[in-house]
């Protein structure tokens, strides 16, 4: 080898050398730049925000259970004594006058009737319609704590998707540095044509990766904008790169008490279960009759005009009509017992939930650090090694293409582990019923 090509292939390496070391840290440049994720950060909150707002105002299945609970809310009123009755009876009407009532007749009588429930029916029955709306309003709230951990996780989704994207595109830069380097080893004898055509092979499959983030993402943003009641195709910006905040925990219990004190499911079925009890104490009032009271005016023809009063009552308690009431009472009484089981099963539930939420949060905040900390530097040491190595003719190429993948897959696994611990999060504030 002359001088001339000893001094352009020590040349080569340190110049490929220092091009690689720059596209590792163009990387990992978003991880090692603290203050431009603290703002990333706040386009990321606004963009949520601005996205969690459009859901909450225009999404239809919110908008659904507000409507739901204003009709029930306007029933309240429909419940009351009935409107009394008003009558004119022709009476004693020869039948020479038919079809005419007003030829001849002996009598016209004018009646008013009222009937008046049993003191304290009508308020049991608003008692249950009051809780009726209580439940209806809370499951309004259920619905739209539901919507905001929708969103909240297709948002998050997304963000992993541009991540994902963000890597394609520097790997896909990195393996055409691979593929100019395999090129130049071969042009000097120190390589085989199968490196670069091994380069060629996995650029190609990064390349078709991104096609298939790009559909990912239009899916997404599909999916965001429907819960937002807008256009499918509705554009969202690209979403920066955020690095996850660590968070103090409370203790188990401390959150389970909070989820008993929130969540709107509980609360909904508070108030099922004191509408069944007022629904109970409807029942039990049909035992008591209700009354009736008719006032009549008589206009006599060739006597002195008069007057009738009639008081009259049901009587529920003969034994041919007693039975429906038994069974109402049996039916209302099991609904009670039956709310209160499903009360004390959701509770269970919810503590289940609220465990499995904590654990998860603390796993993949756990990840994260260690992903950031050993498992990303230590893949991109493996990396400068391994090129190192194939520029010297100690490794082969494929080396360096696995070294190259872990490297991708440490800086997928840690993007991965962001956006679960941001889900993961949300999962826990939706299990102690404090998301907003």
């Amino acid at each position: 080898m002359t001088l001339q090509n000893r001094y352009y292939n020590v040349f080569f390496l340190i110049s490929a050398t220092v091009i690689m070391l720059l596209m590792m840290f163009a990387l990992c440049s978003a991880q090692s730049d603290t203050s431009n994720l603290k703002n990333n950060y706040s386009i990321y909150k606004a963009t949520l925000d601005s996205i969690l707002n459009q859901a909450i105002n225009q999404n239809p299945s919110l908008q659904a259970s507000k409507l739901k609970a204003e009709s029930d809310r306007a029933s309240v009123g429909t419940i009351g004594i009935s409107p009394p009755q008003a009558a004119v009876e022709f009476y004693q009407a020869p039948i020479t006058s038919f079809p005419n009532p007003f030829k001849d007749q002996m009598e016209v009588d004018y009646s008013l009737q009222q009937e008046i429930p049993y003191p304290g029916k009508i308020g049991t029955m608003r008692l249950a319609e009051k809780n009726r709306v209580k439940m209806a309003e809370t499951d309004a709230q259920t619905t739209k704590q539901e919507l905001i951990r929708l969103v909240k996780v297709a948002f998050n989704e997304l963000y992993l998707i541009d991540r994902q994207i963000d890597i394609n595109s520097q790997n896909q830069n990195l393996m055409r540095s691979f593929e100019e380097i395999a090129r130049k080893q071969y042009e000097l004898g120190m390589g085989r044509q199968t490196d670069i055509l091994r380069a060629q092979t996995e650029l190609s499959r990064l390349m078709s990766d991104s096609i298939r983030l790009a559909q990912s993402r239009q899916s997404t943003v599909a999916m965001l904008n429907t819960y937002r009641n807008m256009f499918v195709e509705t554009p969202i910006a690209t979403i920066p790169e955020i690095a996850p905040v660590r968070i103090m925990l409370p203790s188990l219990d401390s959150l389970i008490f909070i989820a008993n004190e929130n969540r709107p499911e509980l609360k909904s079925m508070q108030y099922n279960i004191a509408m069944q009890s007022a629904e109970l104490a409807s029942a039990k009032k049909e035992f008591y009759p209700d009354f009736m009271v008719r006032g009549t005016y008589k206009q006599m023809r060739e006597q002195p005009d008069d007057w009738a009063l009639m008081l009259g009552l049901n009587l529920p308690v003969a034994p041919w009509a007693s039975g429906r009431y038994s069974a109402a009472v049996t039916r209302s009484n099991a609904l009670v017992n039956q709310s209160q089981a499903e009360y004390k099963n959701m509770s269970n539930m919810i503590a289940s939930q609220v465990k499995d939420a904590l654990v998860k949060v603390t796993s993949s905040q756990a990840q994260v650090d260690l992903l950031k900390t050993t498992t990303i530097p230590q893949a991109q040491q493996t990396v400068q090694s391994a090129i190192a190595g194939y520029q010297t003719g100690k490794l082969d190429f494929l080396s360096l293409l696995d070294a190259q993948r872990m490297l991708l897959m440490a800086q997928l696994d840690y993007q991965m582990a962001i956006m679960n611990f941001i889900t993961n999060q949300t999962d826990l504030e939706r299990a102690i019923g404090i998301l907003k």
